[in-house]
């Protein structure tokens, strides 16, 4: 249109272009809007590193309260009058259990009985200044010199050259390690994300030469001895009440990919099963890693077929799981809402996404006020279920009226129409996790053992081999199942290391379960060690090569 077409137009052709061409300036801001605010999650997204992308997750609670506190409106002031508060206690004290053994250090003895400060002062004695310090011994390393019955043939022409019988309990019973040293390696790599290679050193610098390839083949030696309690272990997690799932990919270099380089295409799952005891208003809370190629449908459902696994799951809404029972199909709201939270990173006013949070911030104040009570045996099952409903219930339908607006406000969705999709995606999913009393609003207690795993993966970056891999993916089992079991993981690692290899039967086996397993049986072998004093005739340094002897 020229500048002659304009001016002889009329006013009200005139004020019919304007209102068009406003409408079109309206739409296009809109979508500049959308695009900017699309640029900036995406450079923020390229900008996460690939193994810090997962910590998002891991962050989530935190977030949420956080949340809860922002408001895109001025923050109102209200005055208190004054009033007295008591002293709170410091954070940041450094605390010990009251049963910490305690000894006495005296700085007394030639103190005198008066003396004159700096300033001239006369000062007496009085009573005596004590203050408590930490401190430490360092750790005790002792040789456990065990003793099996041996045989020799009466016939000494017997035994094809070998005329000994030595009766090993088990395998690892034969090997120059003791539960207690492949505990400590145990916890020390996949706890404390300790590397075989600095263990080695830690041991070298305490005057022990352990090498890297010893320790590696005890762990694996230990762990086929415990092959039978680990079919057990993983067939009572598929017989809980409720699973979560979830998994991380991890590398080992014996398994190749199509371009002969170690495959992409390994995961370490993460099953928790959970059962919760009326009786005793506690959960049997089991942690099962495994390691497995691949996320086809027919390895996510493997387990689940082979158990026979009928009850609820949740998952993180991985297309895989989609086809798992819909009735019992639960969906972590944690990964529901994430969209909308890294929104509000580079948003804050954005005022649907923040509602949406805030209301699903409720379902996790709301799940844990209530078992709070339950676990407490103020409520019963049933009371838990109908309350924790009747309240979660009014939030997440909040949720979808929100997720209503929002379709219906913007013209062009851009940011806030793809986060909510999500939601829109799996509504039918969201609500499942009421029916349970074991299943919380999310997948959070899985997130946080991938984020140990991850941690450590850092450090040891991949396996050699598929059994280091099916290793480190039980003994990775015991150590995080003691840890929701509130029990001192090194003593159960050790327990499981030294009743586990002659285990034979599912009662044996089920009394090293967390919830069963008698930690005490470990006190013989404990004050042993502590009494354990140089053998006086020994001058040779001790071999631990197979075999103790």
């Amino acid at each position: 249109m020229t500048k002659e077409d304009l001016l002889r137009m009329d006013k009200e052709d005139m004020a019919s272009l304007v209102m068009n061409l406003s409408s079109i300036i309206q739409a296009q801001s809109e979508e500049i809007a959308n695009l900017k605010e699309l640029y900036k999650l995406k450079t923020a997204e390229r900008y996460i590193p690939s193994s810090e992308q997962m910590g998002w997750l891991f962050e989530e609670l935190e977030i949420l309260d956080a949340v809860m506190d922002m408001d895109p409106q001025e923050e109102e002031t209200t005055e208190v009058a004054a009033h007295s508060r008591k002293k709170r206690k410091r954070l940041n004290a450094c605390t010990a259990p009251a049963d910490t053994p305690v000894c006495d250090v005296f700085h007394t003895v030639d103190a005198a009985e008066s003396i004159v400060g700096k300033d001239g002062i006369a000062y007496e004695r009085a009573e005596d200044k004590v203050v408590d310090k930490i401190a430490i011994i360092p750790r005790k390393v002792v040789v456990e010199r065990h003793h099996y019955p041996q045989y020799r043939t009466v016939d000494v022409d017997a035994g094809s050259g070998n005329n000994k019988m030595i009766l090993y309990p088990s395998v690892s019973a034969g090997l120059g390690a003791s539960p207690s040293i492949v505990s400590n390696v145990v916890l020390s790599k996949f706890d404390d994300h300790l590397p075989l290679y600095r263990q080695e050193e830690i041991f070298a610098r305490e005057g022990f030469f352990l090498p890297r390839q010893k320790l590696a083949s005890w762990v694996i030696r230990y762990y086929e001895d415990l092959l039978p309690f680990a079919g057990y272990f993983r067939k009572q997690v598929y017989q809980s009440a409720f699973l979560s799932k979830d998994e991380t990919g991890v590398s080992v270099l014996d398994v190749k990919g199509p371009n002969g380089k170690p495959s992409a295409n390994g995961f370490m799952y993460i099953t928790i099963g959970d059962t919760f005891d009326q009786a005793t208003a506690k959960t049997r809370s089991l942690v099962l890693l495994e390691y497995i190629q691949g996320r086809s449908q027919e390895v996510l459902f493997e387990d689940i077929k082979r158990f026979g696994y009928e009850g609820y799951l949740m998952t993180d809404g991985l297309k895989g799981y989609l086809p798992y029972e819909k009735k019992k199909h639960c969906i972590c709201w944690v990964h529901a809402v994430r969209k909308l939270k890294q929104l509000l990173k580079v948003n804050t006013k954005n005022t649907h996404a923040l509602r949406i949070v805030k209301e699903a911030a409720k379902l996790y104040e709301i799940d844990e006020r209530y078992r709070r009570l339950l676990n407490s045996k103020e409520i019963d099952a049933q009371t838990f279920l109908s309350l924790r409903r009747e309240e979660s219930e009014k939030a997440i339908d909040t949720i979808y009226k929100i997720v209503g607006e929002v379709r219906e406000f913007y013209s062009h969705a851009g940011a806030i129409g793809d986060a909510v999709s999500y939601l829109e995606d799996h509504r039918i999913y969201m609500k499942k996790y009421l029916d349970v009393v074991e299943a919380t609003p999310s997948t959070n207690a899985c997130e946080r053992v991938a984020k140990s795993f991850a941690t450590g993966r850092k450090n040891w970056l991949f396996s050699q081999t598929v059994d280091g891999a099916d290793a480190s993916a039980f003994f990775y089992s015991i150590i995080e199942t003691a840890k929701r079991a509130g029990l001192k993981i090194d003593d159960y690692l050790e327990a499981i290391c030294t009743f586990g290899p002659t285990a034979k039967t599912e009662a044996e086996w089920e009394a090293l379960m967390p919830d069963k397993i008698d930690l005490a049986r470990l006190t013989e072998w404990h004050e042993r060690r502590l009494n354990a004093k140089p053998d006086p005739n020994r001058e040779e340094p001790y071999h631990f090569v197979g075999a103790t002897r």
